[in-house]
């Protein structure tokens, strides 16, 4: 993106993200050693979850990192501007009066941890949703602020 506007609310990817390749490590972790504590041991089962380990967390762990290297939303200048995902980026730009409400919605770990996704509807009924914001709040209430703004106005 280009140089923030000095009023703009910028936020980028909250930690969070990380948060479902690391459930999907932990439980293959404890898969594995469940497996090799059995008597016998399972080595089909401790196999197959050190193959995952090894091979399926590494994926999720860089794409997650990728995810939140792209992740990024400003308000500013009458403007939203969103660019998400990987491997396809998708990039929204609006003006801010074509957005009718904007809304935080936090999972149960982002209630714990913090971060959401902010939920926007446009005027003409469009849905976006972007997950894993770190300041999902600030975006959202410089939005709605603006659209207060401008129906005052």
């Amino acid at each position: 993106m280009n140089q923030p506007a000095a009023s703009s609310v910028r936020s980028g990817a909250h930690w969070t993200i990380y948060l479902p390749s690391l459930a999907v490590a932990g439980t293959w972790g404890l898969v594995y050693f469940w497996a090799v504590t059995r008597d016998p041991a399972l080595s089909a089962i401790a196999a197959i979850a050190l193959a995952i380990e090894v091979a399926v967390v590494p994926l999720l762990l860089i794409h997650a990192f990728l995810r939140a290297r792209v992740l990024e939303a400003e308000v500013g200048a009458g403007k939203l501007r969103l660019v998400s995902g990987f491997p396809v980026r998708r990039r929204l730009d609006m003006e801010l009066g074509e957005i009718a409400v904007a809304q935080v919605r936090r999972p149960v770990a982002q209630r714990l941890f913090g971060g959401g996704a902010l939920a926007l509807i446009t005027r003409q009924g469009k849905r976006h949703l972007v997950a894993d914001l770190a300041d999902a709040d600030a975006i959202a209430a410089a939005i709605n602020n603006a659209i207060r703004r401008n129906g005052a106005a």
